[in-house]
Protein backbone atom coordinates (compact mmCIF):
# COMPACT_ATOMS: atom_id res chain seq x y z
CA UNK A 1 0.00 0.00 0.00
CA UNK A 2 2.81 2.26 0.71
CA UNK A 3 4.36 1.97 -2.87
CA UNK A 4 1.36 2.78 -4.42
CA UNK A 5 0.35 5.61 -2.21
CA UNK A 6 3.46 7.29 -3.16
CA UNK A 7 3.02 6.61 -6.78
CA UNK A 8 -0.03 8.44 -6.91
CA UNK A 9 0.41 11.15 -4.22
CA UNK A 10 -0.87 14.25 -4.97
CA UNK A 11 -3.09 17.23 -3.00
CA UNK A 12 -3.70 15.71 0.55
CA UNK A 13 -6.46 17.92 1.90
CA UNK A 14 -9.04 16.60 -0.43
CA UNK A 15 -9.57 13.32 -2.88
CA UNK A 16 -12.24 12.62 -5.11
CA UNK A 17 -15.19 9.99 -4.70
CA UNK A 18 -17.72 8.78 -7.92
CA UNK A 19 -21.23 8.11 -7.18
CA UNK A 20 -21.81 5.34 -10.28
CA UNK A 21 -25.06 5.48 -12.27
CA UNK A 22 -26.21 3.59 -15.36
CA UNK A 23 -24.19 2.75 -18.23
CA UNK A 24 -25.00 5.05 -21.36
CA UNK A 25 -25.38 4.09 -24.98
CA UNK A 26 -21.67 5.39 -25.87
CA UNK A 27 -20.64 2.62 -23.03
CA UNK A 28 -19.30 5.43 -20.43
CA UNK A 29 -20.50 4.73 -16.87
CA UNK A 30 -23.27 7.94 -15.36
CA UNK A 31 -23.03 9.60 -12.26
CA UNK A 32 -22.05 12.13 -10.46
CA UNK A 33 -18.55 13.16 -9.09
CA UNK A 34 -17.81 15.16 -5.84
CA UNK A 35 -14.86 16.18 -3.46
CA UNK A 36 -14.59 15.82 0.10
CA UNK A 37 -12.13 17.98 2.09
CA UNK A 38 -10.75 16.17 4.45
CA UNK A 39 -7.07 14.84 4.47
CA UNK A 40 -6.43 11.37 2.44
CA UNK A 41 -6.12 8.97 4.68
CA UNK A 42 -4.06 5.36 4.80
CA UNK A 43 -7.42 3.79 5.56
CA UNK A 44 -8.59 5.54 2.01
CA UNK A 45 -5.59 3.68 0.29
CA UNK A 46 -6.52 0.38 2.20
CA UNK A 47 -10.06 0.07 1.38
CA UNK A 48 -9.20 1.64 -2.41
CA UNK A 49 -6.86 -1.97 -2.64
CA UNK A 50 -9.65 -4.02 -1.11
CA UNK A 51 -12.20 -3.13 -3.02
CA UNK A 52 -14.61 -1.08 -0.41
CA UNK A 53 -16.09 1.78 -2.19
CA UNK A 54 -16.34 4.09 -3.54
CA UNK A 55 -12.79 4.16 -4.96
CA UNK A 56 -10.44 6.46 -4.46
CA UNK A 57 -9.85 9.57 -6.57
CA UNK A 58 -6.89 11.77 -6.14
CA UNK A 59 -6.01 15.22 -7.28
CA UNK A 60 -2.38 15.23 -8.99
CA UNK A 61 -1.81 18.69 -8.36
CA UNK A 62 -0.19 19.67 -4.73
CA UNK A 63 -1.02 22.88 -2.91
CA UNK A 64 2.50 24.33 -3.99
CA UNK A 65 1.47 23.35 -7.63
CA UNK A 66 3.59 20.49 -7.94
CA UNK A 67 2.83 16.95 -9.33
CA UNK A 68 4.83 13.73 -9.50
CA UNK A 69 2.23 11.83 -12.49
CA UNK A 70 -0.01 12.60 -15.39
CA UNK A 71 -2.55 11.13 -16.99
CA UNK A 72 -3.95 10.95 -20.85
CA UNK A 73 -7.75 10.14 -20.46
CA UNK A 74 -8.93 8.52 -23.64
CA UNK A 75 -12.31 8.36 -23.76
CA UNK A 76 -13.06 5.79 -26.68
CA UNK A 77 -14.12 2.57 -25.97
CA UNK A 78 -13.57 -0.82 -27.20
CA UNK A 79 -10.23 0.27 -27.81
CA UNK A 80 -7.23 -1.67 -28.56
CA UNK A 81 -5.24 -1.46 -25.83
CA UNK A 82 -2.25 -3.82 -26.90
CA UNK A 83 -2.10 -1.46 -30.25
CA UNK A 84 -1.61 1.87 -28.37
CA UNK A 85 0.99 0.11 -26.57
CA UNK A 86 2.68 -1.14 -29.41
CA UNK A 87 2.70 2.60 -30.91
CA UNK A 88 3.92 3.99 -27.38
CA UNK A 89 6.96 1.49 -26.87
CA UNK A 90 7.48 2.19 -30.77
CA UNK A 91 7.64 5.60 -30.29
CA UNK A 92 9.97 5.28 -26.64
CA UNK A 93 7.64 6.79 -24.57
CA UNK A 94 7.79 6.36 -20.67
CA UNK A 95 4.40 5.60 -20.55
CA UNK A 96 2.32 3.28 -18.61
CA UNK A 97 -1.35 1.97 -20.36
CA UNK A 98 -4.15 1.61 -17.32
CA UNK A 99 -7.57 0.20 -18.47
CA UNK A 100 -9.88 2.51 -17.36
CA UNK A 101 -13.51 1.85 -15.36
CA UNK A 102 -15.37 2.38 -18.90
CA UNK A 103 -13.25 0.46 -20.84
CA UNK A 104 -11.28 3.34 -22.46
CA UNK A 105 -7.30 4.25 -20.94
CA UNK A 106 -5.46 6.27 -18.83
CA UNK A 107 -2.30 6.60 -19.97
CA UNK A 108 0.17 7.83 -17.43
CA UNK A 109 3.80 9.23 -17.45
CA UNK A 110 5.54 8.69 -13.77
CA UNK A 111 7.93 10.90 -12.34
CA UNK A 112 10.94 10.29 -9.47
CA UNK A 113 10.18 13.91 -8.39
CA UNK A 114 7.70 16.23 -8.35
CA UNK A 115 7.36 18.26 -11.29
CA UNK A 116 5.85 21.89 -12.27
CA UNK A 117 2.48 20.42 -13.16
CA UNK A 118 3.00 23.06 -15.97
CA UNK A 119 5.51 20.89 -17.50
CA UNK A 120 3.78 17.47 -17.20
CA UNK A 121 0.64 19.61 -18.36
CA UNK A 122 2.64 20.43 -22.05
CA UNK A 123 4.54 17.18 -22.11
CA UNK A 124 1.29 15.20 -22.52
CA UNK A 125 -0.43 17.74 -24.78
CA UNK A 126 2.18 16.93 -26.99
CA UNK A 127 2.56 13.42 -26.78
CA UNK A 128 -1.45 12.84 -26.56
CA UNK A 129 -1.53 14.87 -29.94
CA UNK A 130 1.37 12.37 -31.48
CA UNK A 131 -0.69 9.15 -30.19
CA UNK A 132 -3.86 10.91 -32.54
CA UNK A 133 -5.75 11.70 -29.37
CA UNK A 134 -5.46 15.60 -29.57
CA UNK A 135 -8.20 17.01 -26.98
CA UNK A 136 -8.62 14.24 -24.84
CA UNK A 137 -8.68 14.91 -20.70
CA UNK A 138 -5.21 15.45 -19.32
CA UNK A 139 -4.41 15.45 -15.55
CA UNK A 140 -3.29 17.66 -13.73
CA UNK A 141 -6.46 19.49 -15.65
CA UNK A 142 -4.49 22.76 -13.89
CA UNK A 143 -1.49 24.45 -13.62
CA UNK A 144 -2.29 26.00 -10.70
CA UNK A 145 -4.77 25.71 -8.37
CA UNK A 146 -6.65 28.60 -5.88
CA UNK A 147 -6.13 27.20 -2.95
CA UNK A 148 -6.85 30.26 -0.79
CA UNK A 149 -10.81 30.68 -2.63
CA UNK A 150 -11.09 27.22 -1.61
CA UNK A 151 -10.20 25.75 -5.22
CA UNK A 152 -9.03 21.80 -5.33
CA UNK A 153 -8.47 20.66 -8.98
CA UNK A 154 -9.91 18.06 -10.54
CA UNK A 155 -9.21 14.49 -9.31
CA UNK A 156 -8.65 11.16 -11.55
CA UNK A 157 -10.13 7.92 -10.33
CA UNK A 158 -7.08 5.53 -9.54
CA UNK A 159 -6.63 2.24 -11.00
CA UNK A 160 -6.13 -1.40 -9.00
CA UNK A 161 -9.92 -0.56 -7.12
CA UNK A 162 -9.82 -4.40 -5.97
CA UNK A 163 -6.44 -5.04 -7.25
CA UNK A 164 -6.78 -7.96 -9.83
CA UNK A 165 -10.54 -8.76 -9.41
CA UNK A 166 -11.54 -5.30 -10.58
CA UNK A 167 -10.88 -4.11 -14.55
CA UNK A 168 -8.99 -0.89 -13.90
CA UNK A 169 -5.38 -2.82 -14.29
CA UNK A 170 -2.48 -1.70 -16.29
CA UNK A 171 -0.86 -3.90 -19.17
CA UNK A 172 2.16 -5.40 -19.68
CA UNK A 173 3.87 -4.64 -23.10
CA UNK A 174 2.51 -8.18 -24.41
CA UNK A 175 -1.03 -6.76 -23.60
CA UNK A 176 -1.80 -9.33 -20.56
CA UNK A 177 -3.09 -7.54 -17.40
CA UNK A 178 -0.44 -7.00 -14.98
CA UNK A 179 -0.32 -7.56 -11.33
CA UNK A 180 -0.28 -4.61 -8.51
CA UNK A 181 3.71 -6.44 -8.02
CA UNK A 182 3.98 -6.14 -11.70
CA UNK A 183 2.69 -2.87 -12.13
CA UNK A 184 5.43 -1.25 -9.69
CA UNK A 185 8.46 -3.10 -12.09
CA UNK A 186 7.08 -1.10 -14.86
CA UNK A 187 6.98 1.87 -12.39
CA UNK A 188 10.29 1.52 -11.54
CA UNK A 189 11.72 0.38 -15.09
CA UNK A 190 9.85 4.10 -16.72
CA UNK A 191 9.51 6.60 -13.84
CA UNK A 192 11.24 9.57 -14.99
CA UNK A 193 13.27 12.31 -13.73
CA UNK A 194 12.92 16.24 -14.96
CA UNK A 195 15.46 16.49 -16.91
CA UNK A 196 14.12 13.06 -18.63
CA UNK A 197 10.75 14.82 -18.98
CA UNK A 198 12.19 17.54 -20.50
CA UNK A 199 14.06 15.26 -23.10
CA UNK A 200 10.72 13.50 -24.43
CA UNK A 201 10.49 14.38 -27.67
CA UNK A 202 7.95 13.55 -30.15
CA UNK A 203 7.43 14.08 -33.33
CA UNK A 204 4.91 16.73 -34.65
CA UNK A 205 3.12 15.12 -37.47
CA UNK A 206 1.33 17.35 -40.35
CA UNK A 207 -2.04 15.93 -40.38
CA UNK A 208 -3.81 16.18 -43.59
CA UNK A 209 -7.40 16.83 -42.71
CA UNK A 210 -10.49 16.09 -45.08
CA UNK A 211 -12.26 18.68 -43.70
CA UNK A 212 -9.74 21.29 -42.60
CA UNK A 213 -10.82 23.24 -38.94
CA UNK A 214 -14.49 21.32 -39.19
CA UNK A 215 -15.21 18.76 -36.33
CA UNK A 216 -12.89 16.24 -35.02
CA UNK A 217 -15.41 13.49 -35.88
CA UNK A 218 -15.99 14.33 -39.58
CA UNK A 219 -11.66 14.24 -40.15
CA UNK A 220 -12.04 10.79 -38.11
CA UNK A 221 -14.81 9.51 -39.84
CA UNK A 222 -12.96 10.19 -43.51
CA UNK A 223 -10.16 8.04 -42.45
CA UNK A 224 -11.96 5.24 -40.50
CA UNK A 225 -15.41 4.96 -42.97
CA UNK A 226 -18.66 6.62 -42.06
CA UNK A 227 -20.44 3.10 -42.56
CA UNK A 228 -23.23 1.81 -44.81
CA UNK A 229 -25.92 2.11 -42.07
CA UNK A 230 -25.63 6.52 -41.38
CA UNK A 231 -24.73 7.55 -44.27
CA UNK A 232 -27.82 10.00 -44.33
CA UNK A 233 -26.48 11.70 -41.15
CA UNK A 234 -23.14 11.64 -41.63
CA UNK A 235 -23.84 13.25 -45.18
CA UNK A 236 -26.10 16.27 -43.27
CA UNK A 237 -23.07 16.71 -41.39
CA UNK A 238 -20.58 16.86 -44.04
CA UNK A 239 -23.36 19.53 -45.73
CA UNK A 240 -23.18 21.98 -42.45
CA UNK A 241 -19.64 21.62 -42.73
CA UNK A 242 -19.49 22.60 -46.15
CA UNK A 243 -21.96 25.63 -45.93
CA UNK A 244 -19.92 26.60 -43.17
CA UNK A 245 -16.40 26.63 -44.96
CA UNK A 246 -17.48 26.98 -48.13
CA UNK A 247 -20.75 29.46 -48.70
CA UNK A 248 -20.07 29.34 -52.73
CA UNK A 249 -19.79 26.20 -53.59
CA UNK A 250 -20.61 24.04 -50.72
CA UNK A 251 -23.48 22.47 -53.27
CA UNK A 252 -20.77 21.00 -55.24
CA UNK A 253 -18.61 20.13 -52.42
CA UNK A 254 -20.68 18.13 -50.70
CA UNK A 255 -22.00 15.92 -54.23
CA UNK A 256 -18.29 15.31 -54.58
CA UNK A 257 -17.51 14.28 -50.69
CA UNK A 258 -20.86 11.86 -51.53
CA UNK A 259 -18.82 9.66 -54.69
CA UNK A 260 -15.33 10.50 -51.82
CA UNK A 261 -16.32 9.11 -48.74
CA UNK A 262 -19.91 7.37 -49.08
CA UNK A 263 -19.46 3.55 -49.56
CA UNK A 264 -21.85 3.13 -51.70
CA UNK A 265 -22.40 6.83 -52.21
CA UNK A 266 -26.15 8.07 -51.65
CA UNK A 267 -28.42 8.47 -54.40
CA UNK A 268 -28.48 11.56 -56.20
CA UNK A 269 -32.75 12.49 -55.18
CA UNK A 270 -31.23 11.33 -51.70
CA UNK A 271 -28.16 14.53 -51.97
CA UNK A 272 -30.39 16.71 -53.39
CA UNK A 273 -33.14 16.31 -50.30
CA UNK A 274 -29.98 16.65 -48.10
CA UNK A 275 -29.32 20.44 -49.61
CA UNK A 276 -32.79 21.16 -49.49
CA UNK A 277 -33.13 20.44 -45.70
CA UNK A 278 -29.79 22.13 -45.26
CA UNK A 279 -30.48 25.39 -47.00
CA UNK A 280 -33.15 26.21 -44.66
CA UNK A 281 -32.57 29.17 -42.30
CA UNK A 282 -32.51 27.21 -38.63
CA UNK A 283 -31.94 23.31 -39.77
CA UNK A 284 -28.10 23.70 -40.56
CA UNK A 285 -26.98 22.76 -37.28
CA UNK A 286 -24.47 19.79 -36.85
CA UNK A 287 -26.18 16.47 -35.34
CA UNK A 288 -23.79 15.32 -32.67
CA UNK A 289 -26.20 12.70 -30.85
CA UNK A 290 -27.20 11.02 -34.50
CA UNK A 291 -25.15 8.02 -35.40
CA UNK A 292 -22.69 7.89 -36.46
CA UNK A 293 -21.50 11.10 -35.32
CA UNK A 294 -21.90 10.46 -31.32
CA UNK A 295 -19.62 7.48 -31.45
CA UNK A 296 -16.39 9.31 -32.07
CA UNK A 297 -17.50 12.90 -31.00
CA UNK A 298 -15.13 15.26 -29.22
CA UNK A 299 -16.64 18.18 -28.16
CA UNK A 300 -14.42 20.24 -26.26
CA UNK A 301 -11.79 20.03 -29.20
CA UNK A 302 -14.65 20.29 -31.83
CA UNK A 303 -15.86 23.92 -30.03
CA UNK A 304 -12.05 25.26 -30.86
CA UNK A 305 -12.57 24.68 -34.35
CA UNK A 306 -13.83 27.26 -36.47
CA UNK A 307 -16.08 25.26 -38.44
CA UNK A 308 -16.92 22.99 -35.51
CA UNK A 309 -19.47 24.43 -33.12
CA UNK A 310 -17.96 27.91 -33.14
CA UNK A 311 -18.92 30.65 -34.26
CA UNK A 312 -17.73 31.77 -37.60
CA UNK A 313 -13.74 33.36 -37.42
CA UNK A 314 -14.37 33.48 -33.01
CA UNK A 315 -13.37 30.43 -31.84
CA UNK A 316 -14.09 29.29 -28.07
CA UNK A 317 -10.89 28.76 -25.85
CA UNK A 318 -10.97 24.97 -24.91
CA UNK A 319 -13.12 25.16 -21.74
CA UNK A 320 -12.06 22.39 -19.21
CA UNK A 321 -13.83 20.20 -16.42
CA UNK A 322 -16.17 22.52 -14.06
CA UNK A 323 -15.91 22.40 -10.54
CA UNK A 324 -18.41 23.35 -7.91
CA UNK A 325 -17.51 24.68 -4.24
CA UNK A 326 -20.80 23.90 -2.81
CA UNK A 327 -21.11 26.88 -0.45
CA UNK A 328 -23.60 29.69 -0.17
CA UNK A 329 -23.56 31.13 -2.55
CA UNK A 330 -21.79 28.44 -4.53
CA UNK A 331 -18.21 29.37 -6.35
CA UNK A 332 -17.64 27.73 -9.70
CA UNK A 333 -13.87 27.34 -11.06
CA UNK A 334 -13.61 26.31 -14.53
CA UNK A 335 -9.92 26.12 -16.78
CA UNK A 336 -10.52 28.80 -19.61
CA UNK A 337 -7.39 27.56 -22.06
CA UNK A 338 -4.59 27.23 -19.38
CA UNK A 339 -6.18 29.69 -16.58
CA UNK A 340 -7.92 28.94 -13.89
CA UNK A 341 -10.37 31.29 -13.46
CA UNK A 342 -13.30 32.28 -10.49
CA UNK A 343 -17.15 32.24 -11.14
CA UNK A 344 -20.18 33.31 -10.13
CA UNK A 345 -23.48 31.43 -10.87
CA UNK A 346 -24.98 34.54 -12.91
CA UNK A 347 -21.54 34.59 -15.00
CA UNK A 348 -21.02 30.84 -15.73
CA UNK A 349 -25.52 31.13 -16.64
CA UNK A 350 -24.51 34.27 -19.54
CA UNK A 351 -22.21 34.40 -21.76
CA UNK A 352 -21.98 38.13 -22.35
CA UNK A 353 -21.15 37.91 -17.80
CA UNK A 354 -18.68 34.55 -18.72
CA UNK A 355 -16.80 36.30 -21.88
CA UNK A 356 -16.24 39.52 -19.20
CA UNK A 357 -14.86 37.42 -16.34
CA UNK A 358 -12.38 35.54 -18.87
CA UNK A 359 -11.47 38.95 -20.26
CA UNK A 360 -10.71 39.94 -16.54
CA UNK A 361 -9.11 37.15 -14.91
CA UNK A 362 -7.36 35.77 -17.98
CA UNK A 363 -6.97 38.26 -20.72
CA UNK A 364 -8.71 36.48 -22.75
CA UNK A 365 -11.05 37.86 -25.62
CA UNK A 366 -13.77 35.08 -26.23
CA UNK A 367 -16.92 35.14 -28.18
CA UNK A 368 -20.04 35.92 -26.80
CA UNK A 369 -22.55 32.72 -27.88
CA UNK A 370 -26.64 33.61 -28.43
CA UNK A 371 -28.21 32.40 -25.01
CA UNK A 372 -29.53 29.18 -26.28
CA UNK A 373 -26.60 28.22 -28.18
CA UNK A 374 -24.77 28.87 -24.64
CA UNK A 375 -26.52 26.06 -22.65
CA UNK A 376 -27.19 23.88 -25.24
CA UNK A 377 -23.45 24.01 -26.85
CA UNK A 378 -21.32 24.61 -23.69
CA UNK A 379 -23.30 24.90 -20.64
CA UNK A 380 -25.06 21.76 -20.87
CA UNK A 381 -22.33 19.69 -21.48
CA UNK A 382 -19.78 21.09 -18.95
CA UNK A 383 -22.39 20.70 -16.14
CA UNK A 384 -22.71 16.82 -17.54
CA UNK A 385 -19.17 16.37 -15.98
CA UNK A 386 -19.24 18.31 -12.72
CA UNK A 387 -17.30 18.35 -10.01
CA UNK A 388 -18.57 19.22 -6.77
CA UNK A 389 -16.39 20.31 -3.65
CA UNK A 390 -18.03 19.88 -0.02
CA UNK A 391 -17.65 23.16 1.88
CA UNK A 392 -15.86 24.02 5.16
CA UNK A 393 -18.70 23.36 7.93
CA UNK A 394 -17.39 26.54 9.36
CA UNK A 395 -18.94 28.19 6.42
CA UNK A 396 -22.52 26.96 6.31
CA UNK A 397 -24.49 29.94 6.34
CA UNK A 398 -26.86 28.12 9.31
CA UNK A 399 -23.79 27.56 11.96
CA UNK A 400 -22.21 30.90 10.75
CA UNK A 401 -25.30 32.39 11.51
CA UNK A 402 -25.49 30.68 14.96
CA UNK A 403 -22.42 31.73 15.76
CA UNK A 404 -23.28 35.40 15.41
CA UNK A 405 -26.06 34.38 17.49
CA UNK A 406 -23.34 33.02 20.34
CA UNK A 407 -21.10 36.01 20.09
CA UNK A 408 -24.14 38.47 20.32
CA UNK A 409 -25.76 37.43 22.85
CA UNK A 410 -23.37 36.18 25.31
CA UNK A 411 -19.74 37.54 24.41
CA UNK A 412 -20.57 41.38 24.16
CA UNK A 413 -22.21 43.70 26.49
CA UNK A 414 -26.16 43.14 27.16
CA UNK A 415 -28.83 44.99 28.10
CA UNK A 416 -29.75 45.18 32.45
CA UNK A 417 -33.17 45.79 31.70
CA UNK A 418 -35.51 45.25 29.11
CA UNK A 419 -35.33 48.93 28.19
CA UNK A 420 -31.59 49.27 27.17
CA UNK A 421 -33.23 47.00 23.72
CA UNK A 422 -33.47 50.93 22.40
CA UNK A 423 -30.10 51.17 23.15
CA UNK A 424 -29.42 48.28 20.18
CA UNK A 425 -28.10 45.66 23.19
CA UNK A 426 -29.60 42.22 23.40
CA UNK A 427 -31.45 41.57 27.07
CA UNK A 428 -31.77 38.09 28.31
CA UNK A 429 -34.01 37.47 31.14
CA UNK A 430 -33.14 36.99 34.87
CA UNK A 431 -33.79 33.61 35.04
CA UNK A 432 -31.25 33.44 31.79
CA UNK A 433 -33.89 31.17 29.74
CA UNK A 434 -34.78 33.88 27.07
CA UNK A 435 -33.08 35.96 24.88
CA UNK A 436 -34.82 38.64 23.19
CA UNK A 437 -33.40 41.58 20.58
CA UNK A 438 -34.23 44.31 17.93
CA UNK A 439 -33.94 42.27 14.46
CA UNK A 440 -32.21 45.44 12.99
CA UNK A 441 -29.86 45.53 15.68
CA UNK A 442 -28.68 42.11 15.32
CA UNK A 443 -28.52 42.53 11.61
CA UNK A 444 -26.56 45.40 11.96
CA UNK A 445 -24.04 43.06 14.11
CA UNK A 446 -23.68 40.91 11.73
CA UNK A 447 -23.09 43.55 8.84
CA UNK A 448 -19.81 44.61 10.71
CA UNK A 449 -19.15 41.01 11.01
CA UNK A 450 -19.21 40.27 7.07
CA UNK A 451 -22.08 38.92 6.39
CA UNK A 452 -23.14 38.83 2.75
CA UNK A 453 -26.84 37.79 3.70
CA UNK A 454 -29.44 40.64 3.11
CA UNK A 455 -31.92 40.79 5.82
CA UNK A 456 -34.58 38.89 4.46
CA UNK A 457 -32.79 36.12 4.22
CA UNK A 458 -31.13 36.22 7.10
CA UNK A 459 -34.38 36.44 9.04
CA UNK A 460 -35.72 33.55 7.36
CA UNK A 461 -32.83 31.98 8.11
CA UNK A 462 -32.84 32.20 11.82
CA UNK A 463 -36.40 30.63 11.81
CA UNK A 464 -35.11 28.04 10.57
CA UNK A 465 -33.27 27.64 13.42
CA UNK A 466 -35.62 25.30 15.45
CA UNK A 467 -32.90 24.50 18.28
CA UNK A 468 -32.69 28.69 19.24
CA UNK A 469 -35.67 30.22 17.81
CA UNK A 470 -38.73 30.85 19.74
CA UNK A 471 -41.25 33.62 18.05
CA UNK A 472 -41.26 37.19 17.13
CA UNK A 473 -43.61 39.24 18.81
CA UNK A 474 -44.70 43.14 20.21
CA UNK A 475 -43.40 43.47 23.40
CA UNK A 476 -44.57 46.90 25.60
CA UNK A 477 -41.45 48.30 26.25
CA UNK A 478 -41.15 52.44 27.60
CA UNK A 479 -44.77 52.63 26.33
CA UNK A 480 -43.89 51.19 22.94
CA UNK A 481 -44.31 48.16 21.06
CA UNK A 482 -41.23 47.19 19.29
CA UNK A 483 -41.26 43.19 17.45
CA UNK A 484 -38.87 41.55 19.26
CA UNK A 485 -36.99 38.35 18.28
CA UNK A 486 -37.43 35.40 21.14
CA UNK A 487 -34.19 33.35 21.55
CA UNK A 488 -33.44 30.55 23.29
CA UNK A 489 -30.72 31.94 25.72
CA UNK A 490 -26.91 30.35 24.63
CA UNK A 491 -24.53 29.07 27.09
CA UNK A 492 -21.50 31.79 27.35
CA UNK A 493 -18.30 29.18 26.04
CA UNK A 494 -15.44 30.24 28.43
CA UNK A 495 -11.95 30.08 26.83
CA UNK A 496 -10.29 27.17 27.53
CA UNK A 497 -6.36 27.26 29.30
CA UNK A 498 -3.96 25.29 28.49
CA UNK A 499 -2.47 23.24 31.27
CA UNK A 500 0.77 22.81 30.16
CA UNK A 501 3.55 23.64 32.69
CA UNK A 502 6.19 25.84 31.11
CA UNK A 503 9.47 26.38 32.84
CA UNK A 504 10.77 29.35 33.51
CA UNK A 505 13.73 30.93 32.40
CA UNK A 506 15.96 33.65 33.85
CA UNK A 507 16.74 36.30 31.44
Amino acid sequence: MNKFKKIFSGLTIAYGQYQKGDRGTNGKLKGKAFIVRKNVTDKLWEDHLAGNPPALGIIPIREDNSCCWGCIDIDVYNLKHHSLIQTIRKLKLPLIVCRSKSGGAHVFLFTKEFIPASLMQSTLKKISKTLGYEGCEIFPKQTEILVERGDTGNFLNLPYFNGMEGLRYAFNDNGSAASLEEFYKLYDLLACGRQEVEKIEVEEKKIEEAFPLGPPCLNQLAKEGFGEGARNNALFNVAVYYKQAKPDSWQDDLVKANQQYMNPPLSNGEVQQLIKSVSRKGYDKYRCKDAPINAVCQSRLCRTKRFGVGFGEEQMPMLGNLTKYTSTPPQWFLDVSETRIELKTEQLYSSPLFALACLDQANLVVPVPKPKDWKELFLKPLMQNLQEIEPLKSLDPTNELTALLQDWTTNRQSARTMDDIFNKLPYTDDKREFTYFRMEDFYNFCKRNHWDMDKVKTGNLLKRLEDIFVEEDRVRVKNQQPRLIKIKAMKKIEASISKTKYQAEDF
